[in-house]
């Protein structure tokens, strides 16, 4: 920035067809980004923030994921019948790996003015 170079974006002309895809670390590691272009417009958009990579399914093997693992056998001492059952203990059993987990929407419309605020403290329920 000293030397003048302030620049945050640089133009560029949109390929009629591509395929990219680009990485970079973030505060939990690894996240990218994955694109296809058909016909100079975006077909197919997919980013791959660290959580699911850190999380991670059951391997080729049947060996779970680290908050399965840590969740699967264990009691769960929610005091609330099945029907209204929450899944909080669950929630802080995951939360507990501090994973990056959406816990809030918020649809801003510009010039202060917001349509609509949804928090939800429960990332983990059962309906």
């Amino acid at each position: 920035m000293r030397s003048g170079l302030t620049r945050t974006w640089q133009e560029f002309t949109v390929p009629e067809e591509a395929i990219s895809c680009g990485f970079t670390e973030a505060v939990r590691g690894v996240l990218s980004h994955h694109m296809v272009i058909r016909d100079g417009k975006i077909a197919n958009y997919h980013p791959y923030p660290p959580t699911p990579w850190n999380a991670s399914v059951r391997d080729i093997h049947g060996t779970p994921g680290p908050y399965e693992d840590a969740v699967q056998n264990t009691p769960i001492f929610e005091e609330n019948p099945p029907d209204t059952f929450k899944g909080i203990d669950i929630m802080r059993t995951v939360r507990s790996f501090d994973p990056c987990l959406p816990c809030g929407v918020h649809m801003y419309l510009g010039n202060g003015k917001e349509l609509r605020k949804l928090h939800s403290p429960h990332a983990f329920t059962t309906s």
